[in-house]
Parts: C-alpha cells; structure tokens; sequence
C-alpha cells in the first residue's frame, strides 16, 4: 500500500499512466487469491530490480522500494512508453532507493546488513554497461538528490546518524564526471560527510524549515561497522583527488573537503601517499598543486598525532 502511494503520488506521471494503474488496482481488488500468489494475476507489475544482471542475486532487505518490486517473466530490455525499458527504470528504482536518507540501526548484525545490502547493489549495478539513456537518470536523480531535502542522503542538512552516502556517490561520481563534471564533484563532496564523528554544531542553513536538523549529543553512537565506513570515505576522497589532478581549483576544494570531514590519521596519511603517487606518476613534470595537496595532508597527519600525545610530551613537542 506504501508503495503504491508512491507511484500514485507522482507527480511526473500521466493522467493516462494513473488511470490505467487505477484501473489495475481494482482488477487486483476483485480477485479473492493475492496476485502474487497466482502466476494467473498481477504479472503486469514486474520485479524491476531483477531486470538488472542477474548473477549477483542480492538479498534487498532494508532498501526501500527496491525489495517490492520484483520481476519474474518480463525480459529486462523490453521497452515501456517513450523509449523506457524494463532495465532502466531498474536502475532508477535502484538508485531511488540506495540515495533514501535512512538513519543507521542498532546492533552489528542490522549494521552490516546494511553495508551488505548497499554493496550487494551497486555490484549488481556496476555490471551494467551505462548507455547515454542511463547517464540521463544518473543526472536526473543526482540532481534530485542533491535538492530533495530530508528525504535524501545528500540532502543538505541530515540526521547526525544517517548511513553515509561515500560508496553510492563513489559509484555516481566515474560516470558523471565526462558528462558533467561539475555536478559529479558537487555529488562526491556533498557524500564526504560524516556527521557520527562531529562534535560541532550541523552545517547547512537552518533557516529552511522544510530541513531536519542533525541533532549532535556529546556521544558517539556506537557504530560496529565505523573502519568500514571510513575506509569508503577515504576511497571516494582518493579517487577525487585522482581525477583532479591538473585542476587546481577542484584539488584545493577536494583537500578542503578531506581536512574537514576525514578524522582518521591512518587514512588521511594513506591520502597523503595517494596524492603523491598520482602528482609523480608520469614521466612528465609532477603536479605540483596535488604535491602540495600531499604535503598539506602530512603535515595534518603529523599535527593529529601529535594532539594525541600525553600532555607530559608537550615541552618536547614544542621544541620540534
């Protein structure tokens, strides 16, 4: 019934495309047997997740709209109204559901499912070959995601507890970024957050009442799954960076971003590393914007660990 009132509530749908999914409905009311329990009822609703590649077979529990539909007997390229095929509107499905702002739960086994289910996708997703129809959704739902408010895991101000968005804009982020580099960096950088870790007040404008406010106790939930997490935050930074290269602006920005949101000393150091590798990598010159990006780094992976010194080291510090 939730999910019905999705779809009905569209407000991008056709009078026609409701009427006809009215109509539908009470086909479906009339029946004494579930549709789903009769092969003989239902099959124009098709499971659009399973149009995508099926060698993955992931269990989507926990990821919105995604579980719901479900496709048996319609092949995955067969096309719909105006050049739409069974597959793509899988992978919108797919994406609406894995951009859904969704606060993390408690427990290690629920916390890992998450991560699982996420990573069960967008494996299924990336065995996709992306056609100019796919990068037009891409576009579409990361602009939507970046304006959509507390619905949206990249929506401007979020719930202090809300599963990270690192590896979903890592996997936005390589095919955007020939068609619209400006919005895949916008994307990238708005997902670098990690709001379970900050001590300080919530970014964004608060004056906008249709925002959820990110509501930060002086705690830290306990997150089981955390060096995951900031693992994937640091390979979406990396690869940021590595796209970057030649660009000052977007490096300066990029290093902006690590400094404020990363908060783990090894991974800003294996960054430092990263941004050397990359500036020193051809037999031409060395970037020397990203060698500066990597000194910079260094420099705060030394100054972290060195606040987390015993107060007794101070007078030694100071003479270093």
């Amino acid at each position: 019934g939730a999910l019905w009132m999705c779809i009905v509530l569209n407000p991008h749908c056709k009078l026609e495309q409701k009427a006809s999914w009215l109509k539908q409905l009470k086909k479906w009311n009339s029946v004494d047997v579930c549709p789903w329990e009769d092969g003989n009822h239902g099959n124009e609703l098709p499971n659009l997740t399973n149009a995508l590649p099926q060698s993955a077979n992931a269990n989507q529990e926990n990821m919105g709209q995604c579980k719901s539909l479900e496709y048996q007997h319609l092949p995955a390229h067969k096309f719909l109204e105006e050049g739409e095929s069974y597959l793509t509107l899988a992978v919108e499905v797919a994406l609406i559901g894995l951009g859904q702002q969704r606060v993390m739960p408690d427990g290690l086994y629920a916390q890992e499912k998450v991560c699982r289910n996420e990573e069960q996708l967008l494996s299924k997703l990336q065995e996709i070959e992306l056609d100019d129809t796919l990068v037009k959704i891409f576009r579409k739902q990361a602009v939507f995601l970046l304006e959509a408010g507390p619905y949206s895991g990249l929506g401007e101000v979020i719930h202090r507890e809300s599963v990270p968005m690192h590896t979903f804009a890592q996997y936005f982020f390589t095919p955007l970024l020939p068609h619209d580099a400006e919005l895949a960096y916008k994307t990238a950088l708005r997902a670098m957050r990690l709001l379970v870790l900050e001590s300080a007040a919530p970014s964004g404008d608060m004056s906008r009442p249709h925002h959820i406010a990110s509501v930060v106790p002086n705690r830290y939930p306990r997150w089981f799954t955390l060096s995951h997490i900031e693992s994937q935050q640091c390979e979406l930074a990396s690869t940021m960076l590595t796209a970057a290269k030649g660009d000052v602006r977007r490096l300066e920005t990029v290093l902006e971003s690590i400094q404020k949101n990363i908060h783990s000393s090894s991974h800003i150091f294996k960054l430092a590393q990263d941004a050397f590798k990359i500036a020193t990598l051809m037999d031409s010159l060395p970037d020397i914007t990203l060698l500066k990006v990597s000194l910079e780094l260094g420099l705060q992976t030394v100054l972290t660990a060195a606040l987390s010194l015993p107060s007794s080291q101070y007078p030694v510090l100071h003479k270093l």
